[in-house]
């Protein structure tokens, strides 16, 4: 009787390998990373006002991207690719619209302060304060 393998050596293995992935992809994805922290760096030392956070996040976005395609492997992995992208548009989605909220305060400087109150009604002159603790007063 002979034996007959149902799976080739080696075939289970195969069916989940991912394509390799040369040292020049690498040296590459270095050097764009390299690049990126060195923009940061840069952006970080210029005042874009407004857009700041936007910016940094927009590097930092661009760098995880980076790191999760090629040194996690979604890039061969469509499904978690997928997941991936999907995360950075929500958070994106709830960033914007958190900076909507932001955008349409009044900004406060030093010129559109409210003067602060010296006195208050019933506060005794020259006297230490004592908190209120709601009660009234007793007479």
């Amino acid at each position: 009787m002979e034996h007959v393998a149902v799976n080739p050596p080696g075939a289970a293995h195969a069916a989940h390998a991912h394509p390799v992935t040369g040292p020049r992809t690498y040296a590459l994805v270095l050097v764009a990373l390299l690049v990126l922290t060195a923009i940061t760096v840069t952006a970080a030392g210029i005042n874009f006002g407004p857009y700041n956070t936007v910016i940094a996040l927009i590097i930092a976005s661009l760098k995880a991207s980076l790191v999760a395609l090629f040194f996690m492997h979604l890039r061969h992995d469509r499904l978690s690719a997928v997941i991936f992208v999907s995360g950075l548009l929500f958070l994106a989605v709830f960033l914007i619209f958190t900076l909507f909220d932001i955008n349409t305060r009044t900004p406060l400087y030093p010129d559109n302060l409210k003067e602060p109150v010296k006195e208050f009604p019933g506060a005794p002159l020259n006297k230490p304060i004592q908190p209120s603790t709601g009660a009234a007063p007793a007479a």
